[in-house]
């Protein structure tokens, strides 16, 4: 009986395990069970421009952003912690590559998404911070500087 048992936590372990990269979540994702609202966010044209520039939430709040890139360049969508790391940040997608995403400075993110190529959707699920207010930026080189929007986040 107890064989039979261990048979089969090793059969379900192999299974979690090699099913691992298939089920993990989107770059950026926290995983939540539900999510309270979808707010969508565009890239339009060829401007380095967030639509809309300013968003607010009330925190707590668990939320699906949706980023559409209708744009005419790759974007990501990169919610910071605090506008003192966004220079970090974005020294640190430059070094990156790939998503525009430095994933070893996790800590000065609230959230991300992986790299939209024109005409790409990509979401991402977060708990919206406490109240203040946090920059969303795009880490694709060269956008940091002029590609910001603000999340304010309420009581």
């Amino acid at each position: 009986m107890i064989v039979g048992r261990c048979s089969r936590l090793v059969l379900v372990l192999g299974m979690l395990f090699a099913g691992a990269s298939s089920a993990a979540p989107a770059l950026g994702a926290q995983t939540h069970e539900h999510v309270d609202t979808t707010i969508v966010i565009r890239a339009n044209g060829s401007s380095l421009e967030f639509s809309p520039a300013r968003i607010s939430l009330k925190q707590g709040t668990h939320v699906r952003l949706r980023f559409i890139n209708e744009g005419t360049l790759p974007h990501n969508v990169v919610i910071a912690r605090s506008d003192d790391d966004i220079d970090a940040l974005a020294m640190g997608a430059m070094q990156a590559g790939g998503d525009y995403v430095p994933l070893d400075q996790k800590d000065k993110m609230i959230a991300w998404t992986k790299l939209a190529s024109p005409g790409q959707t990509v979401d991402v699920t977060f708990v919206v911070p406490p109240a203040g207010e946090y920059t969303y930026v795009c880490l694709f080189s060269g956008h940091a500087a002029m590609m910001l929007g603000t999340l304010r986040s309420l009581q």
